[in-house]
């Protein structure tokens, strides 16, 4: 484990406590989780966006046309 030393505003800080409190977890491990989001999720938004230029829209269309034609299931409308 590596330590961060960070200074932030006061009320960032009252909002992280109270989050990691609603959360039953320690503020640290807050921060770490919040970290790692931030830098994974453009990671893998690259990743999608890499794959889905991949696509073939002949695919789909063929693998669409095994779905149903029904009304959703209750609970499932917009």
């Amino acid at each position: 484990m590596t330590t961060l030393h960070a200074t932030i505003p006061d009320d960032l800080h009252r909002e992280l406590l109270a989050q990691a409190e609603r959360e039953r977890i320690s503020a640290d491990e807050l921060v770490s989780r919040a970290l790692r989001a931030s830098v994974t999720l453009p990671l893998l938004r690259l990743s999608m966006q890499d794959r889905a230029g991949r696509g073939n829209w002949d695919d789909f269309d063929r693998i669409m046309t095994r779905v149903p034609d029904s009304p959703p299931v209750p609970g499932d409308e917009l």
